[in-house]
């Protein structure tokens, strides 16, 4: 259904949530790029020392080496990732034209992830569901 070439062409944020939604009540394994990372990292279960955000990442990487007391000559690369130049607001427009009963389905699957990770669900978003 989903796997045609032509499928890929020109895909609506509203359609590309329709098949995450798809893939994941219908695939044993949901392509890695958009499984939930609760589902991947298994925090539960695995006692992790630390857990990063890429919005806090250079932040996080100089607390590990710090802290794996790392020879003064290794360095988290100097660019700069937690901005670099994307507006978030515009592309979280995009799920604007995404339904209702969709984003509610997308955040359900993806409920692990906010609530273990402590993610907030985006003003936009909380907007378009009538939440705030």
């Amino acid at each position: 259904m989903y796997s045609s070439p032509e499928f890929a062409r020109n895909v609506t944020m509203a359609e590309f949530v329709r098949y995450v939604l798809w893939e994941g009540k219908h695939r044993a394994v949901v392509d890695h790029h958009w499984q939930p990372q609760y589902d991947i990292c298994k925090p539960c279960h695995i006692n992790y020392s630390y857990i990063g955000y890429f919005r806090t990442m250079q932040d996080d990487a100089k607390d590990v080496l710090r802290d794996i007391a790392a020879a003064p000559s290794i360095e988290f690369p100097s660019e700069d990732y937690d901005n670099r130049g994307s507006n978030s607001t515009k592309h979280l427009e995009l799920f604007l034209n995404v339904s209702v009963s969709d984003l509610r389905r997308l955040l359900d699957f993806y409920r692990n992830d906010y609530k273990v990770f402590g993610f907030r669900v985006p003003d936009i978003i909380r907007r378009r569901l009538g939440e705030e």
